[in-house]
C-alpha cells in the first residue's frame, strides 16, 4: 500500500477535487491510501437532490459549506471529529461495490486498537449495530476510488440538524440517502482524535509515501475553482425537483427556478423564472429588477425559509 500525504487544512472543495483528480491521473499498480480532515460541511452524492438531503436552513446559510462529490451514495456530515479516507486502485471488475476488499486494512487497524467494527449488509462499518463509517465509490474504468469516513468525535447534534428533514413536500427521482443511527468511535477509544488517527495510520502497512507536486496541486486547485466550488455543480447537478409548500410550488430543473403556482406575489416571482435556484442568485436578480425591500423579504421568506 502506498500512502499519499495530502496538504492539511484545505477547503472541502479542494479535497473533493483531489479525489476526482487522483482517480483520473493515478498511474501506479499498487493501491493508494490517503487521509484528510475537513472543516464542518455536508457532502452529498453526485446524483442526489440537495433540497431533499439537506435542511433548508443549512442550504441557504451562506456561512455553511455543502459539497457535491464525484461518487454516488448518500449524504454525510464532515467536521474536525471525522477522519476521511480514500483508496485509489487500478480498475478491476471484482472491485466494484466490493467495500470489504478496500476496507479490510482499516478494519484490521481498528481491531488492533480494540475497536471491533463489523461490516453491514450495505457499504457501512458498524460498531454495536450503529453506523461509524459510510462509504461510496467512483470509477472511470482506469482507476476505482473507494472512500468514506470514520466518525470519531463528530458533532452529532450538528450532523442531525444539517440533515434534518424539511417540512415542504418534494418530488424527485434523485437517489435518496438511507438514514442510519450513528455512533462516535470515541465512545470506545479513550484517546484524542490525533491519537486515534495516528493509531489507524500506523497499523496499516505502508511500503512507500508520496506527495503531490506543485504542478499537480495546481491542477487540483483549477478543478476545485472551475467545478467543485461552483453553484452550477452543486445546485445544477440536482435532478429535476418539484417543491411544494402551503403557499407556493415551483420546479427546479438543472438548478433553474420555474414558478408553478403562488397566491402571493405571483407576478413578481414569475419574473425570477430562469434564475439559478440559489438564495444569493435570487436576491441579486430581485435587486436588478428593482423589487422593494419589503417584497424582497417576503419572497425570500417564501422560497428560502
Amino acid at each position: 500500500m502506498i500512502r499519499l500525504i495530502l496538504p492539511e487544512h484545505q477547503s472541502p472543495y479542494f479535497y473533493a477535487a483531489a479525489e476526482e483528480w487522483l482517480v483520473r491521473n493515478y498511474d501506479r499498480k499498487e493501491n493508494l491510501i490517503f487521509f484528510y480532515v475537513n472543516q464542518p460541511c455536508v457532502v452529498i452524492g453526485k446524483n442526489q437532490c440537495i433540497w431533499r438531503e439537506v435542511n433548508a436552513s443549512y442550504i441557504h446559510d451562506e456561512s455553511k459549506i455543502i459539497v457535491r462529490r464525484v461518487s454516488g451514495g448518500g449524504t454525510v456530515y464532515h467536521d474536525s471529529g471525522n477522519l476521511c479516507f480514500g483508496f485509489i486502485s487500478p480498475f478491476e471488475e471484482f472491485k466494484v461495490n466490493n467495500y470489504k476488499y478496500f476496507n479490510e486494512p482499516l478494519v484490521a487497524a481498528l481491531r488492533k486498537m480494540n475497536i471491533a467494527v463489523n461490516y453491514s449488509t450495505r457499504n457501512d462499518l458498524l460498531l454495536h449495530g450503529k453506523k461509524v463509517s459510510g462509504n461510496a465509490q467512483f470509477t472511470n474504468r482506469k482507476n476505482i476510488m473507494s472512500h468514506g469516513t470514520l466518525l470519531f468525535n463528530a458533532d452529532l447534534a450538528s450532523l442531525r440538524q444539517a440533515l434534518k428533514a424539511n417540512s415542504y413536500k418534494i418530488e424527485t427521482k434523485a437517489v435518496a440517502s438511507v438514514r442510519s443511527e450513528v455512533k462516535n468511535l470515541s465512545d470506545v477509544f479513550s484517546g484524542s482524535f490525533d491519537e486515534f488517527r495516528k493509531g489507524v495510520e500506523s497499523n496499516i502497512q505502508i511500503v512507500e509515501t508520496m506527495y503531490l507536486t506543485k504542478a499537480q496541486l495546481a491542477e487540483i486547485n483549477s478543478l476545485m475553482v472551475e467545478k467543485y466550488a461552483t453553484k452550477e455543480w452543486l445546485v445544477g447537478k440536482s435532478p429535476k425537483t418539484v417543491i411544494q409548500t402551503e403557499l407556493a410550488s415551483w420546479e427546479i430543473n438543472n438548478g433553474i427556478f420555474e414558478l408553478i403556482d403562488s397566491g402571493n406575489y405571483k407576478s413578481e416571482i414569475s419574473q425570477l423564472n430562469g434564475t439559478l435556484f440559489d438564495a444569493a442568485a435570487i436576491k441579486a436578480k430581485m435587486s436588478i429588477l428593482g423589487f422593494s425591500i419589503d417584497i424582497q423579504q417576503e419572497i425570500t421568506s417564501l422560497l428560502f425559509q
